[in-house]
């Protein structure tokens, strides 16, 4: 590296006398004047001197800047780079949660509407429970309708046969049927009586 500066500084240097001679050449064959040739010469020497003191004296601390500004560059690409693939690391992530929730969300609709349709189903059976429960209830109530109609129909038999008996009774018999009638009842309650004891 040193070398190369070195070389760098040697061509520098030599470059002003090289110009040096090949235009005091130029200008001689040209017409002007000496004081003309050397003014010229003067300023080019010194636009090289200063030009080589500014280069000796920036090199380094120029050098040491895009050095570091490239290295800069190449840090800040670095993080760069490390956070896009973050980034993109998050970014898979996401999606995988993202479709991880869709599949989620498909699986509990699944499970609630496996939950409905079971709900369904247990209010149809307890709906046809009750349904056959009422049907039982009301056709026992309709059986209790009909027996007490038929008990009611029964006394009302009862009470016309027994009223129809009588007043065919009193008509019919006299009073010595009746003594007569009155005897044998008697007599059966007195057997009846005695097969007791």
């Amino acid at each position: 590296m040193q070398r190369n500066s070195l070389k760098k500084i040697i061509a520098l240097a030599v470059l002003p006398l090289w110009l040096t001679a090949t235009a005091g050449s130029a200008f001689a064959s040209g017409g002007y004047s000496e004081a003309q040739i050397h003014d010229l010469l003067f300023r080019i020497m010194n636009f090289v001197v200063f030009f080589g003191a500014l280069f000796y004296l920036l090199h380094r601390p120029v050098a040491k800047f895009f050095r570091e500004r490239r290295e800069n560059i190449a840090k800040n690409l670095e993080y760069l780079e490390t956070q896009a693939r973050n980034l993109e690391e998050q970014n898979e992530i996401m999606n995988r949660q993202i479709s991880g929730i869709a599949s989620e969300r498909d699986s509990i609709l699944a499970q609630y509407e496996r939950l409905g349709q079971k709900e369904a189903e247990r209010i149809i059976a307890e709906a046809k429970k009750a349904a056959e429960t009422i049907i039982q209830k009301t056709q026992a109530a309709m059986d209790l309708e009909v027996r007490a109609a038929r008990q009611l129909l029964l006394r009302e038999i009862v009470a016309l046969s027994t009223q129809a008996a009588t007043d065919l009774i009193r008509t019919n018999i006299n009073d010595d049927d009746q003594k007569r009638l009155t005897a044998e009842f008697m007599a059966q309650v007195e057997k009846l009586k005695m097969a007791n004891n």
